[in-house]
């Protein structure tokens, strides 16, 4: 599998949790190091509580254009920790 693949809904291996996660993420400043982490637990961590936090509004509001609407909020919300 090549990078490009990895990201691939249609080419995602079943052992995707065991692969490592490259980043830039430093130790010492008291944040767990995330390079060290598998794929879904980087994910876990970082984006998938707020895309969740931005579906849950798009069911709600269920706006003309929720693409849109998903993106706006993610951007709007980036910043947020």
């Amino acid at each position: 599998m090549n990078d490009k693949d990895e990201l691939d809904p249609n080419v995602i291996s079943e052992n995707m949790n065991e692969k490592k996660v490259e980043g830039n993420k430093k130790e010492g400043n008291g944040e767990k190091n995330l390079n060290n982490t598998s794929i879904r637990s980087y994910l876990d961590k970082t984006v998938v509580p707020l895309v969740l936090q931005g579906m849950a509004e798009v069911a709600k509001e269920r706006p003309e254009n929720p693409i849109k609407y998903l993106a706006d909020f993610l951007m709007k919300h980036s910043n947020e920790k």
